[in-house]
C-alpha cells in the first residue's frame, strides 16, 4: 500500500502490525481485519486435475519448477507459500518492490526483456497503463475464462484488455463499506444494528439529514463521515468512464456528487479527516466519528491491543457499492515458464486459496462462490456476530463492471484534487470544471477537451 506519509505517530502501534498487509492505490486487497470464524484452512489438495490443464501442463506430474513473481506487496508472499505448500517441487520467488520505483522497473524490465519476471503484480490505480501491452500473456486462450466464470463481474472485468481478452487476475474483491463502533452507533443513531443503519444511510439525502443531527446532538462536536470526499470513493466507479472515442467525458453524475458534496462540507457532516491521516485513524477507533468509509482489507487500522476491539464494530452498506484497490496477477508473455505460471494463477483464482485467505486475512474474495458457500457461517473478530459477508456481497454486486484504461485512474485523480479544492473553497460546480479541463488538457494534449 502506498502509505500516506502524514500518518501521525499515534497510530505507529496499529501500523506496525498491519503495514504489511494492506495494499492499494489509494489501498487495495491485502491482509485485513483478523477472522473469528474458527473455521481451518482446506486441507492442500493438488493443483492437477484429472486430465493435462488447457495450459499445457500434465496433470498427471507433480508440479516442479522455478518461477520469480514481482509485486509491490508483502501479502502476495502468503499465497505464494500456500502454493509452494501444494507443490513442493515449485519454488516461487518473491521480489517485493516499494513505492513509485515499482512502476518504472516493471515497465523497463518487460520493454528490454533482462531480468523480467515470470509473475507481474499490476495495482489497480495503474493496471490500465498495461493491461493493453504486448507484454502480457493472453489468459484467455490459457484457459482463464473457466477460472472467472463465477467471479464478480467487475473484478472480471479490470483484468480484461481493450480486446476483451483476459490478461490479469485478481483473488480479491476489495470492497468497501460504512464501518462503525456500536456503542457510538447507538449514542447517535439509536441502534446498532447494520441492517436498520443501512437503511438509515441508504441515499445521500438521508446521510445529510442524519449528519445534521449528529452534529446537532453533539453540540457541533461529533461528526456523521470522516470526509465529504468518502462520497467521492464510493461513488467513482459508479460513473462512466472518463474518456470516450479519443474524448474527455465528464459523467453529469458528476455534477450532483460534487454539489452533495457541498452540502456535506456546508451541513457540518463530515468532520474533515482525509483518508488514512492520524486524525482518521484516531476518530475510526475512538468513536469521534460516526461512520468511516472503508475498504475491507483496511481493518489493521483499528486498534485491537488485546483484543479490545473484538465484537466492537459493524458494517453497514454505503449507498452504492464501491471498492478501493485490487492486486491483479498477470504473465509475463516471454515468460519461459509460462505453463507452471499459469497454475500460480490458477490457485490464486481458486475457492480453496481464496476461502483460506478469508478466513486467515479477512480479504472479500474474488469469485461469488466463496461470499455464497461462507454467507452465513464466516464471521470476523471486528464484527462479531454480523453476517459481514452479506452487506459486501450485495453491494459488490451493484458495482459496474468496466474494463481499465491508461486515462481513467490519472483523470480521475485530477478531478479529485480539483473537487477537493473546490469543496474547501466553496467553489461553484462550473469552476471546479473549468479548472479540471484545463488540466487534463495540460496532461493529455492529445484528447479532446471540450
Amino acid at each position: 500500500m502506498k502509505t500516506k506519509k502524514w500518518l501521525g505517530l499515534s497510530m505507529t502501534t496499529v501500523l506496525a502490525a498491519g503495514m504489511l498487509a494492506a495494499c492499494g492505490s489509494n489501498n487495495n486487497g491485502g491482509n485485513a481485519s483478523p477472522s473469528a470464524s474458527g473455521s481451518a484452512p482446506s486441507s492442500p489438495a493438488s493443483s492437477a486435475g484429472a486430465s493435462p490443464s488447457a495450459s499445457g501442463t500434465d496433470a498427471s506430474k507433480p508440479l516442479e519448477g522455478n518461477l520469480v513473481l514481482w509485486t509491490y506487496f508483502d501479502g502476495v508472499k502468503g499465497l505464494a507459500e500456500q502454493f509452494m505448500a501444494k507443490n513442493p517441487g515449485v519454488k516461487v520467488d518473491v521480489q517485493i518492490f516499494p513505492g513509485d520505483q515499482y512502476q518504472t522497473k516493471l515497465m523497463s524490465a518487460l520493454q528490454t526483456g533482462k531480468e523480467a519476471p515470470d509473475i507481474l503484480d499490476l495495482e489497480r490505480g495503474y493496471i490500465g497503463k498495461f493491461i493493453d501491452s504486448k507484454y502480457l500473456a493472453d489468459l484467455s486462450s490459457m484457459g482463464a475464462e473457466d477460472l472467472v466464470k463465477d467471479y464478480i463481474p467487475y473484478v472480471q472485468a479490470l483484468g480484461r484488455s481493450s480486446d476483451d481478452k483476459l490478461r490479469a487476475i485478481a483473488d480479491t474483491s476489495s470492497p468497501g463499506g460504512f464501518w462503525y463502533l456500536k456503542d457510538t452507533a447507538k449514542k447517535y443513531l439509536g441502534t446498532d444494528d447494520p441492517d436498520q443503519i443501512s437503511d438509515m444511510v441508504s441515499s445521500w439525502d438521508k446521510i445529510i439529514e442524519l449528519g445534521k443531527k449528529v452534529a446537532q446532538d453533539s453540540g457541533g462536536k461529533e461528526h456523521l463521515m470522516e470526509n465529504a470526499g468518502d462520497l467521492f470513493d464510493i461513488e467513482a466507479y459508479n460513473t462512466q468512464p472518463w474518456v470516450q472515442d479519443g474524448k474527455l467525458n465528464i459523467d453529469p453524475k458528476w455534477k450532483d456528487i460534487y454539489e452533495t458534496q457541498l452540502k456535506i462540507r456546508q451541513n457540518n457532516v463530515d468532520a474533515k479527516l482525509a483518508f488514512m491521516s492520524a486524525g482518521w485513524g484516531n476518530a475510526l477507533n475512538d468513536g469521534s466519528v460516526v461512520l468511516t468509509a472503508m475498504p475491507a482489507w483496511a481493518g489493521f487500522m483499528i486498534d485491537n491491543k488485546d483484543d479490545k476491539a473484538k465484537g466492537k464494530y459493524g458494517v453497514a452498506k454505503t449507498p452504492d457499492g464501491y471498492y478501493s484497490g485490487g492486486t491483479y496477477h498477470a504473465i509475463y508473455d516471454k515468460s519461459k515458464n509460462k505453463d507452471l505460471a499459469y497454475e500460480f494463477i490458477k490457485f490464486a483464482a481458486s475457492e480453496e486459496w481464496q476461502k483460506y485467505n478469508l478466513d486467515t486475512t479477512g480479504n472479500m474474495p474474488g469469485t461469488s462462490k466463496v461470499f455464497e458457500a461462507n454467507m452465513t457461517t464466516y464471521k470476523n473478530a471486528f464484527t462479531g456476530d454480523q453476517n459481514v459477508l452479506q452487506p459486501f456481497y450485495d453491494m459488490v454486486k451493484s458495482i459496474p463492471a468496466t474494463k481499465p484504461d491508461k486515462y481513467g485512474e490519472d483523470i480521475l485523480s485530477t478531478w479529485r484534487k480539483v473537487a477537493s479544492d473546490g469543496v474547501t473553497n466553496n467553489k461553484s460546480y462550473d469552476d471546479v470544471v473549468a479548472s479540471f479541463k484545463k488540466e487534463v488538457k495540460n496532461t493529455f494534449p492529445e484528447l479532446k477537451v471540450d
